[in-house]
């Protein structure tokens, strides 16, 4: 299976207090007014990738403790988020984060099952986090505990 994928790398800011690897989706339909990220918002921006290139580079990263979709929108190739998903939890067992512009509340359960942490939410940049964080207030943030969802 394949994807759009803007760009993969060790992050130190992703996941608060832990090493991640991002994986950025190209692709955007929500189209924050704020984004950082507008270059991403062309499904073409990024290259077609396949899960086994993505799990190549997971697998062969030994910092990661967390696996972290970002975009662009990663719900807008949601049989692919999916399916890497699906990947991650069976092969490498690593928790999984995701930065949404969409609200937990439209979210599948299926992809919900797999995700441990979420920031969900539009950006806006008038609200940024000032500790150097890729987030805005405005946006939530849930995470996992056992099948508990908190926000």
């Amino acid at each position: 299976m394949k994807g759009y994928i803007a760009r993969i790398f060790t992050s130190f800011v992703d996941m608060p207090g832990k090493i991640s690897i991002a994986i950025y989706f190209s692709g955007c339909s929500i189209r924050c007014k704020d984004c950082h990220n507008k270059h991403l918002w062309d499904k073409k921006s990024g290259t077609l990738m396949s899960d086994y290139q993505i799990m190549e580079k997971i697998k062969n990263n030994p910092l990661i403790e967390y696996v972290a979709f970002l975009g662009g929108e990663p719900t807008d190739q949601i049989d692919f988020l999916l399916h890497l998903c699906n990947q991650i939890k069976k092969e490498v067992k690593k928790p999984i984060a995701m930065y949404t512009g969409r609200e937990f509340e439209v979210l599948p359960k299926d992809l919900l099952d797999h995700l441990d942490f979420i920031v969900c939410g539009p950006y806006r940049k008038d609200l940024l986090i000032k500790d150097g964080w890729p987030a805005s207030s405005n946006q939530r943030v849930f995470r996992k505990k056992g099948k508990q969802w908190n926000c």
